[in-house]
Parts: C-alpha cells; sequence; structure tokens
C-alpha cells in the first residue's frame, strides 16, 4: 500500500456519471493517488478528526468497455480521500507530466472550495515562480 498500512476511507465525492452504464456492461477501473498532504489537512468540520494525520487523495477512473469494437468510453471520474491512521507522515506525491500537474492543482482546487477553505492545500507546494 501507498502509506505502510491499510488507510481508512475518510471521504467521497459526489458521484455522478458522464456516460451511463448498463446492466452487464464490462468495466475498467483504473486508480492512482494523485496528491498526498504527508502532514494533514482539513477537510472540514463534518468529516472525523483528522488534521493531524496523512492525507491520501485517490482518483478512479471507470470506462465501460466495447472489445467488439476495441473501444473503451470515460464513464466518470471518482475521487476518494483517505487517512493513514498510525502515520506520522507519508511520501509527498509529484506530477510527472504538465497535464498531471494541471489535474493535481485542480482537484486541490476543488478540494478547497468543497472543504470551505480559503488557501490550504496549495500552499505546501511553492507556485510562485
Amino acid at each position: 500500500s501507498f502509506g505502510g498500512e491499510w488507510p481508512q476511507m475518510l471521504e467521497v465525492d459526489n458521484i455522478t456519471f458522464n456516460a451511463p452504464v448498463n446492466v452487464g456492461d464490462l468495466l475498467q477501473f483504473n486508480s492512482k493517488v494523485i496528491y498526498s498532504l504527508p502532514d494533514g489537512g482539513h477537510l472540514g468540520a463534518e468529516v472525523k478528526k483528522h488534521s493531524s494525520k496523512p492525507l491520501v487523495m485517490i482518483e478512479i477512473e471507470c470506462y465501460v468497455m466495447e472489445p467488439e469494437i476495441a473501444r473503451a468510453k470515460l464513464s466518470n471520474r471518482f475521487y476518494f480521500t483517505f487517512v493513514l491512521p498510525t502515520k506520522k507522515t507519508c511520501r509527498k506525491v509529484l506530477p510527472g507530466t504538465l497535464e498531471e500537474a494541471r489535474r493535481v492543482v485542480q482537484r486541490m482546487d476543488a478540494d478547497e472550495k468543497q472543504a470551505g477553505l480559503g488557501n490550504g492545500y496549495l500552499r505546501q507546494y511553492d507556485l510562485s515562480s
């Protein structure tokens, strides 16, 4: 596991589908850690106590497979936040490409807005240059 222990789920973002998924469809899920907060973060008062624990944000892409025509359609992206309950810190995740960096910033911004924070997660990265 990413953090060296079994994580505990803290939060699931709203789930909406961009493309339908029918009963019997073949699905493929791709997941990745998009960013982490090694020193903890704050997701808002409604989420159980977690501020001093490392947080890991996961993105899962769901594709509807069409094997008969060798095609897959992106149906949705799911976002989950996990806490590492007994760890003091975890590895910081850095994007490998410019596109990944854009996705990370968009997600951090969305997480900050959702938690009602003004200027939080993005401060850990020096974006001034």
